[in-house]
């Protein structure tokens, strides 16, 4: 998934529409800065709201994450069709079978850890797989004013004892020391085409590791087990 690419399409069906961005965001129940924020490609909005996009501009889920109408074959190119053989329309009947094998998942990506809230969306098939999260939040009360001069973020895939790296931050460094959800606002996963272990995304045990180090040179490890939920296939 391309978030520039998702956004210029959204941005483009809001225009096709005769729609300003005040007029989506009140249709979408959001911020005008929300869907500012999409169409210049800094964030994908949550599957819910991407359902409801899909709805406002008739278009299906997979077109709208794939940031581009799906080309419609050229008028000249039906009196052809008509006129082949058994062969050619077995042939034809294949590529059918085998487009429809391709079809996309989506699915909502949560925290299943209590003391983190995320927001993040899967789509993947038995071609590929891609993630994009963002709006990682620490919510324990009693820790959020713990301070740090860096942290890294790490996305795992677990396959019984065999742990995967799929996705990495970097080490996000500061000269000041930082609250946790300081650094965390800077961060967004965004993968595409990784392998996994299993056949399908959805029965992966995927979860994301934090590493923050304190002035001290301690370093603090949070593991977010993750789920995937609300998920639907289009073919």
């Amino acid at each position: 998934m391309d978030p520039q690419k998702i956004g210029q399409f959204i941005c483009f069906l809001r225009k096709k529409n005769n729609m300003t961005q005040s007029d989506l965001a009140e249709k979408l129940m959001v911020t005008s800065q929300a869907v500012s924020k999409w169409e210049n490609g800094r964030g994908i909005p949550d599957i819910e709201i991407l359902k409801q996009i899909s709805e406002v501009f008739r278009v299906d889920l997979e077109t709208l994450l794939n940031g581009e109408e799906k080309k419609k074959p050229k008028k000249n190119y039906l009196f052809i069709y008509f006129g082949l053989a058994i062969l050619i329309i077995c042939v034809i009947i294949g590529i059918i079978i085998l487009h429809n094998q391709k079809g996309f998942s989506f699915s909502d990506v949560v925290s299943s850890n209590e003391s983190f809230s995320l927001k993040g969306v899967a789509a993947y098939s038995n071609d590929q797989s891609s993630i994009f999260l963002s709006d990682i939040v620490f919510l324990d009360e009693e820790n959020t004013k713990e301070e740090y001069v860096s942290i890294a973020c790490m996305l795992y895939e677990e396959d019984g004892n065999v742990e995967r790296k799929i996705g990495e931050s970097g080490e996000l460094k500061s000269d000041e020391v930082q609250t946790l959800n300081s650094f965390l606002k800077q961060i967004e996963f965004h993968i595409d085409s990784f392998e996994i272990s299993c056949n399908n995304l959805s029965e992966s045990n995927l979860y994301l590791a934090i590493y923050a180090k304190t002035k001290e040179g301690k370093t603090e490890t949070y593991i977010i087990p993750l789920e995937l939920t609300s998920c639907t296939i289009h073919k």
